[in-house]
């Protein structure tokens, strides 16, 4: 009898590890994915420019625990963005650029900043998104802000963020957006970025938004590009199931000839149809 080798096993859903690695790394689809990130630095830079805004306000211990603010007005609905990076990488300076579209319809835009892993643990990183949201929450009158009137979102990693914030706060937010987001961590146990997450199976589980709905909550959007791999679109589909089987309102996009990247760009077109979701639930329109 022979025996096969770790990287040619079933480790998840029948898949090996390098199956693994083609559905989950999401640079190596799309090279390039350096591109995406100098344009959005470069729009954010311009966006800071003409938004102006409060940056870096220090809300944690950790010098990442900082919080972007773009007012809008008096009495703004709020939309708190977390970015991306499988929270190991990149920053919220890199996504101003979605702020403006926002702000030019009234809505007032957070973006919240955490710790990175490894330097962070996955639980520590997650009550440093919960503090920036708690901040942002308690200083929203500040900015003009209405406190009772606030959608989550977020990319990727970000994606996670803000459905577990959800998840864990379902009588604060109108609702939340997820863009390519994970909702299953289990397979990431068997794919390197779990180098620097550190999960095992009893903290992938545990830290998973598919295994932890709420009920009742808020409206929860669903969103990624058409190109995503099949493993992102069983994400999406899994986390609407679970999520609408609590008894929750659930929306879903699929975004068509979008990657996992170019996907934001959709979040921020206020021509789009992700762009009017987000402001109904901003407005308190949504069905």
């Amino acid at each position: 009898m022979t025996s096969e080798s770790p990287l040619q096993s079933p480790l998840f859903n029948g898949m090996d590890a390098a199956a693994i690695d083609r559905q989950y790394n999401f640079r190596k689809l799309v090279p390039e994915h350096a591109d995406h990130f100098a344009r959005w630095e470069a729009q954010s830079a311009a966006a800071r420019e003409r938004l102006g805004g409060t940056l870096d306000i220090p809300v944690g211990p950790h010098p990442r625990q900082t919080v972007d603010v773009f007012p809008a007005g008096d009495g703004a609905p709020l939309l708190v963005f977390i970015h991306g990076g499988y929270w190991r990488s990149l920053s919220k300076a890199m996504h101003s650029f979605i702020a403006e579209p926002f702000v030019a319809r009234g809505v007032a835009v957070a973006m919240i900043g955490y710790g990175l892993c490894p330097d962070v643990t996955m639980d520590e990183l997650i009550g440093h998104a919960q503090t920036g949201l708690d901040w942002t929450i308690d200083h929203a009158a500040g900015f003009g802000a209405d406190s009772r009137r606030f959608v989550l979102a977020g990319h990727s990693a970000g994606g996670h963020l803000a459905t577990t914030l959800v998840s864990r706060n379902p009588e604060r937010a109108s609702g939340a957006v997820s863009i390519s987001g994970i909702y299953d961590l289990e397979p990431l146990l068997h794919f390197e970025v779990n180098d620097q997450l550190r999960l095992n199976l009893e903290s992938a589980r545990r830290l998973s938004p598919v295994h932890n709905v709420p009920a009742p909550a808020p409206l929860l959007v669903l969103a990624l590009g058409s190109n995503e791999t099949d493993e992102m679109h069983r994400q999406q589909t899994d986390q609407a199931r679970a999520w609408a089987a609590a008894g929750n309102a659930i929306q879903e996009f699929v975004e068509p000839g979008a990657n996992h990247f170019s996907v934001v760009d959709r979040f921020a077109d206020p021509d789009g149809a992700l762009f009017d979701a987000t402001m109904a639930m901003l407005r308190g329109t949504a069905g």
